[in-house]
């Protein structure tokens, strides 16, 4: 049995290097730095940064590696459009949706899990063994359990990275590792439109219920339901706050006219 896989990343950002290469990757993605344009040089970088020019140059050649930027002599290292950019590298993904992705980008992110997941939990339903099974169970009494919305999202993303995991095929299985970091703002974002972040505990219960059978077809209809249903939340606006109530105003003492003399 293989345990699921966390949710990673390329670069921890512990080290100087991963600092710098995430905070130029978030102003690329995030906009701050637009497509064709040109970084600011070396020198100004550095200052900025606090870093040798060395440890610029080796970020920058990972930013490159994600399709981000390219660099040529006497032109320096502008940002590339983003159709250039490896969006399914975990970076990439994570700095999106750490800037406020947009609609379509949601939608998306939602319409690759209705193609990959439905046939995942069939997958699953065959193959799964005993201790993976108990994964998903002990990921659904946590969803069950959970407190907050952020303890919902990250049983959430636990509950379907033990699915993929109950595939049993190395080509899904790192799935999670590589959009895991998007998935948990989809996730987090589809319970806040919710209202009540535990509305799609049931549908989450029927797919854990065919797994358990180990009915294929009815594991893949369940969580086809499960994704439909996501979708129709991404698209409606979040619930407005309640209005908070008005303080009862102070009752007007009767105005006092003088005496006719």
């Amino acid at each position: 049995m293989t345990a699921p896989r966390p949710v990673a990343r390329t670069y921890s950002g512990r080290n100087l290097h991963g600092q710098v290469v995430h905070e130029l990757g978030r102003r690329i993605v995030g906009g701050s730095c637009p497509p064709g344009e040109a970084l600011p040089n070396e020198e100004a970088l550095c200052r900025e940064l606090g870093v040798s020019r060395t440890a610029l140059r080796e970020s920058v050649k990972v930013l490159a590696a994600k399709g981000l930027v390219e660099s040529r002599p006497r032109i320096g290292t502008r940002v590339r459009a983003s159709d250039s950019w490896n969006l399914l590298d975990p970076d990439v993904l994570a700095w999106r949706c750490a800037t406020l992705p947009d609609a379509q980008f949601v939608l998306q992110l939602n319409e690759m899990r209705e193609i990959i997941e439905p046939a995942s939990a069939a997958l699953a339903a065959r193959k799964r063994s005993a201790a993976q099974l108990r994964q998903i169970e002990d990921a659904f009494a946590a969803m069950a359990a959970a407190p907050t919305i952020d303890a919902w999202v990250s049983a959430d993303l636990d509950f379907h990275s033990a699915i993929l995991d109950a595939t049993n095929n190395p080509l899904l299985q790192p799935l999670v590792a590589m959009i895991g970091s998007a998935l948990a703002s989809l996730l987090g974002l589809s319970a806040r439109k919710a209202g009540n972040y535990k509305i799609a505990l049931p549908d989450h219960g029927r797919v854990l219920e065919a797994i358990r059978r180990q009915d294929g077809a009815l594991a893949h209809k369940h969580m086809a339901k499960l994704l439909a249903d996501t979708r129709k939340r991404l698209l409606r606006p979040a619930p407005k706050a309640a209005p908070r109530p008005r303080e009862a105003a102070a009752p007007r003492r009767p105005v006092r006219r003088p005496a006719a003399r």
